[in-house]
This record gives structure tokens, C-alpha cells and sequence, in this order.
């Protein structure tokens, strides 16, 4: 499955707050993805979106975080 299909998919019937994060998180992969560079660690992602609505790494990894590491590792998975 490509990102952006997952991303359609993972805001199916979620609160606005999780939708504008999961966007920001795609924005960031999407970014990275430009830039040629394959790091999609949660750390990293977390730091490039600072700011911009991604929630810091130890929360992507935590439980309420998977919809979170599924796009982020979609993007990895597609590299």
C-alpha cells in the first residue's frame, strides 16, 4: 500500500486532532522522501516536525502512537 493511500485510510473516523497529526507526519516523510534521504526513524521524524504539529518520538512509540508508526513505516517499507 502506498502512503498516501494508508493516510486515507488512517484518518477514516478519527478526531481532528489525530488527522492534523497524522498529516503533519506524512508532510515530514514526504519531505524526507524529496530530499533523497531514507531516514525514517521516530526520532527523526519527530525532530524535523517540531513545531509543525508531530508529537515527540517516546509518543509515536507509545501505545496510542501506532496509527503513527504505520505511516511512518509505510514510507520506510516503500523506499
Amino acid at each position: 500500500m502506498a502512503p498516501e493511500e494508508l493516510l486515507i485510510e488512517l484518518k477514516i473516523d478519527v478526531k481532528l486532532r489525530v488527522e492534523q497529526t497524522l498529516q503533519a507526519i506524512y508532510d515530514v516523510c514526504v519531505e524526507q522522501k524529496k530530499r533523497g534521504i531514507s531516514d525514517f526513524s521516530f526520532s527523526t521524524i519527530a525532530r524535523l516536525g517540531e513545531g509543525r504539529g508531530v508529537p515527540k518520538a517516546q509518543s509515536i512509540r507509545n501505545k496510542t502512537g501506532e496509527p503513527y508508526r504505520a505511516l511512518i513505516k509505510c514510507f520506510e517499507d516503500n523506499e
